[in-house]
């Protein structure tokens, strides 16, 4: 069986380290001969330093924009052209906090990071730089950051948005890129189980055999199973998934 796991908020806590129990319990699935795909908005370069334990697994970073297969970073779509011009100039304009994230380096501009707390988490292996947005050619994702106003103004863009309530933030990437669209095009027809805690995780878990929401996100109400982050270690571990 394949099982997809979300990472920040399903099996890491603190934005900079998966605990060493859940690790185990990972790794007990693999042993059990069972493949982990790993998911996350985080760009592949971000997801790396929490996963060092897993260097051949399939990777979905950016919110589906961007994987690691075999090995190898391959954009899976990229924002166009003209939508990323748009989207520059109207953070420029209304002097707003973003991140936007490349192949591998990133353009990063956020005053206010006790709300969204993401400064952390980014580039914690210092493998990439900060550029400024007129450097970037090519935009796998793009979020803009503390944002409190509606999405009207983004209707006439290409674009899929998703907006995270609790840290003011809208995830942009390319028209039909998400988590689960990014699945499929590399996993056409396989079964999986898959781990979630927000609402960028809601299409990968409707799609599941088996979902598993954590927390108490209201977007994932149809999940199959819900838990809190403190029993994730124990039901991994005491499922019998190898049935």
């Amino acid at each position: 069986m394949i099982f997809v796991f979300d990472i920040d908020g399903t099996i890491c806590f603190d934005g900079v380290k998966i605990a060493d129990d859940i690790l185990s319990a990972l790794t007990a699935l693999e042993k059990h001969g069972h493949q982990l795909v790993f998911a996350s908005a985080r760009p592949v370069r971000d997801m790396l330093p929490l996963l060092a334990n897993f260097p051949e697994n399939f990777l979905i970073g950016g919110n589906g924009s961007i994987v690691r297969k075999n090995g190898q970073i391959e954009i899976v779509k990229a924002i166009g052209n003209s939508d990323f011009e748009w989207l520059r100039k109207f953070v420029i304009s209304g002097n707003l906090d973003y991140l936007v994230d490349t192949d591998w380096d990133y353009a990063l501009k956020n005053q206010h990071d006790e709300i969204t707390n993401i400064n952390q988490k980014i580039d914690q292996n210092h493998l990439a730089k900060n550029i400024s947005l007129n450097e970037i050619a090519q935009a796998i994702k793009f979020n803009i950051l503390n944002f409190s106003g509606d999405e009207v103004a983004f209707n006439k863009l290409n674009v899929e948005i998703i907006r995270h309530e609790n840290t003011k933030s809208l995830d942009i990437t390319a028209k039909n890129i998400n988590k689960y669209t990014t699945f499929r095009r590399y996993f056409p027809s396989e079964n999986y189980i898959a781990f979630g805690n927000d609402a960028n995780d809601v299409k990968l878990l409707k799609h599941a055999a088996y979902s598993v929401a954590i927390g108490d996100n209201p977007a994932l109400n149809f999940a199959d199973e819900h838990l809190s982050a403190l029993i994730m270690t124990q039901f991994l571990k005491e499922k019998k998934w190898q049935k």
